[in-house]
Formats: structure tokens, sequence, C-alpha cells
């Protein structure tokens, strides 16, 4: 009876050994996907290197009528935090620039005294805004195949060119997003994460919201 009872433990033990979440962190990972490229140094209690350049159509509050497009190159620097074997925290600073592609119009009226005669559209892009950041990147490890986190930047600067119209001496505007991340392979190197993110950005001439995606297919090494 004895040998019985220390063979049934043994199984137990065994199963539920089984099923424990199995983690794996890993030093770097790099994404990609169509329009966004990605590499990360995310080592746990290391320092952070990011570098990331995408493009998405997105839906914006614009009068754009057509290349509702938004694209980003950055560079993040930082330092990551690993607290009870599951969260990774991450404050960075940064630099990078934002381009809106979406054609707009202004329009102008031409009035005979109360009677408008005709109107005329004009069509225009907004300048490229070079900026700095700062911001804050979190992940949980629910298991060892699904992550969800937050991301929050901050981000103040400029528009830059002569080709465009100005967005205006000061540009200041916000970016979350909320990374889903499915991790697969025997090791778990790999991983598809599902990014919807909302960006702000507000000038003196300007005011313009987007909402869109960053999706990537990534290997951890």
């Amino acid at each position: 009876m004895r040998k019985q009872y220390l063979v049934f433990l043994l199984a137990v033990s065994t199963v539920f050994g089984a099923c424990k979440p199995s983690f794996h962190e890993y030093d770097n990972r790099v994404g990609f996907f169509p329009a966004v490229l990605v590499y990360e140094r995310i080592k746990p209690d290391a320092f952070y290197v990011g570098i990331e350049a995408w493009a998405s159509y997105v839906l914006t509050n614009s009068r754009g009528h057509s290349d509702r497009v938004l694209g980003e190159v950055e560079v993040r620097f930082g330092q990551n935090y690993f607290y009870n074997r599951r969260d990774h925290l991450t404050p960075f600073l940064g630099a990078g620039v934002i381009k809106d592609f979406s054609r707009e119009w202004s329009e102008t009226l031409f009035f005979l005294g109360k009677i408008l005669v005709r109107s005329k559209r004009h069509h225009f892009q907004k300048s490229p805004v070079v900026y700095g950041a700062f911001g804050l990147l979190y992940d949980h490890e629910f298991n060892s195949i699904f992550n969800l986190g937050v991301n929050f930047k901050g981000m103040i600067g400029g528009g830059v060119g002569h080709t465009h119209i100005r967005w205006g001496s000061t540009v200041a505007g916000i970016d979350v997003s909320l990374p889903i991340t499915f991790r697969f392979g025997n090791e778990r190197h790999w991983d598809f994460r599902l990014e919807p993110f909302y960006v702000f950005l507000n000038s003196s001439r300007f005011s313009r919201s987007y909402f869109g995606g960053r999706s990537t297919l990534g290997y951890r090494f």
C-alpha cells in the first residue's frame, strides 16, 4: 500500500510538473511584417535598445481622401526591469521622425457680395515631424504562450522641410498601444504580436488622431 501511495504521489507530481508553465527569456528580439521592421534588446535587468520603422493604414480625423498612411522611424534607449519572473518594465528615452502621408484639403470661398460665386480646394500634405520621446513599455507573461502589455510614449518636436505645409513650431503628442503576443515553438523562440495603437499629434495649426496597428512576426535569441 505504501509503495502504491508513493507511486501515486510521483505520478501526480509528474503531471503537475508537466503542466507548470515554462518561461523562456531571451536577450534580443527581431520582428518583421509588411511595412514593419523592429529590433529590441530585451535581456532582463539589462540595458535596453530599440530600433523600429513602420508604416500603417490608419483611421484619422483629417479631411484626407486618400493615402491615409502614417509612418515612423524611431530609436530608443532605456533599462529593462524584470519583476516576479512575469513582469517586464522598461522606461526609455528616444528620438524619431513621424510622417502623416494623408492628402488633405483646405477650401477658399469666393463671394460676390453675400453670394457664393465659387470655391477652390487646395490639396496638401503635412511636413514630417522630428521629435524627442520618453515613455514606458510594460509586458506581462501570463504563461509561456500568451503575453499582454501596454506601451506609452510622449513626444515633443517640430515640423521640418519646405516642400509641405508645416505642422507648426512645436508639435506635442502621445502614442499608446496594446501589444498582444502569442509565442510558439518548442523553446518559444517565435512569436506573433498584434499591437493596436492610438497616436495623437497637436500643434498650433493642426490636431490629429490616428488609430492603426503594428503587427509583427518575431524571433527571439
